[in-house]
């Protein structure tokens, strides 16, 4: 009975934390930024690899919003990829400085 009582209790506690932590999850769910630091157009992907096709493109020094990020294909010694945010495609770390904290996929 003793035990029942004390996860009874452990329980609202624990809601709480839950209820916490996704509220800051939601709080931090927004874009990260960055800029695109390729002295030529950054190639945009459809998958976080070099070899996958091709479906834009970004202006040198252009403003980006990030989603998150991924390991992927190396691209001079970085294997870290970024999702746009607001559009499709993947873009390499190697060529785009983040200002913001970007989140894991």
């Amino acid at each position: 009975m003793r035990m029942f009582r004390r996860i009874a209790w452990a329980g609202p506690a624990a809601a709480a934390a839950v209820t916490l932590f996704a509220g800051n999850a939601l709080a931090t769910s927004s874009p990260a930024e960055g800029l695109v630091v390729s002295t030529a157009g950054l190639k945009v992907r459809a998958h976080a690899s070099t070899h996958s096709h091709v479906v834009g493109v970004l202006d040198p020094w252009q403003k980006v919003r990030l989603s998150c990020q991924t390991e992927g294909a190396w691209v001079e010694g970085n294997d870290i990829w970024y999702r746009l945010h607001g559009k499709p495609g993947w873009v390499s770390a190697r060529y785009v400085h983040n200002y913001t904290r970007v989140p894991w996929c």
